[in-house]
């Protein structure tokens, strides 16, 4: 099997047998086979977290202390080479089989380079897991009721910012909102930043552009909220700056499946 110019990071706080899971989704279907440049940050690390790393041939980082999303993804970033980078969670399993998995990776890498896009966004469209509210909202303010119309007329700021979850919502979203999604080949669509936020679930970026970006933003971003007592990058970037910015966004049709097997403490 060929191998692609990316790299694969994977960030582990606790949640080992949902890291187990994933990895050995990713052996069978293909996904490790694809690139020798495989990570694992492990905050707060223990020897099982460094055993499962070195049997899958992931390559393990190890910080002493929990750090938070943000902290990790931006640690794990910063050790794994320039170019394409697909940063994962734990518990995100690989669904698809060996061929759909070479053909979107090969696809994903060479869309995020020919649109200069912020991000491939790899979460299935078609089995994301739970927990996945988009779906809900967007029906709120966009389904074809008098309620929806009204929502719409009242919140037209918030319609507007559910735009981009039609693509996991209805059929052919392109032509329910032409000016904000384009269809691409293959089930790919280009969706504006204006009407789809940021998400950290499986996702291949640009590794200069997230570290200079996307991390740069949510350091500088004073918030309120946090996850666990740190911040997450999703909700610093859930702002009237990202929206303003118009990035392009990739919607693959998607590999991975939210599946975590046990409580980690948030």
């Amino acid at each position: 099997m060929s191998k692609f110019k990316f790299s694969i990071g994977i960030l582990s706080w606790k949640g080992y047998d949902s890291l187990k899971n994933s990895l050995i989704s990713y052996d069978k279907n293909g996904l490790s086979k694809l690139t020798n440049n495989k990570f694992i940050c492990l905050p707060e690390y223990n020897e099982e977290g460094i055993e499962i790393a070195k049997k899958f041939n992931y390559e393990p980082i190890l910080i002493d202390e929990n750090i938070g999303i943000f902290g990790g993804f931006k640690e794990l970033a910063k050790q794994m080479p320039r170019g394409p980078i697909l940063l994962l969670e734990n518990d995100l399993e690989l669904i698809e089989n060996t061929k759909t998995t070479f053909n979107q990776m090969k696809k994903s890498i060479d869309l995020l380079s020919k649109h200069n896009a912020i991000q491939v966004r790899l979460r299935s469209r078609f089995d994301p897991g739970e927990p996945f509210v988009g779906i809900a909202k967007y029906k709120q303010y966009w389904s074809s009721n008098f309620l929806s119309y009204i929502k719409r007329s009242f919140r037209p700021t918030k319609a507007k910012k559910l735009i981009g979850t039609s693509i996991y919502s209805i059929q052919n979203p392109e032509a329910r909102h032409p000016k904000f999604i384009k269809k691409l080949s293959n089930e790919f669509y280009l969706v504006s930043s204006s009407v789809l936020n940021w998400a950290n679930l499986a996702i291949l970026v640009d590794r200069d552009t997230y570290l200079g970006t996307i991390i740069k933003t949510a350091e500088n971003t004073q918030s309120k909220n946090y996850i666990n007592g740190f911040k997450n990058i999703e909700i610093e970037l859930n702002s009237l700056w990202w929206r303003e910015q118009d990035f392009k966004i990739l919607m693959a049709p998607g590999l991975f499946k939210h599946n975590r097997l046990s409580h980690r403490g948030y």
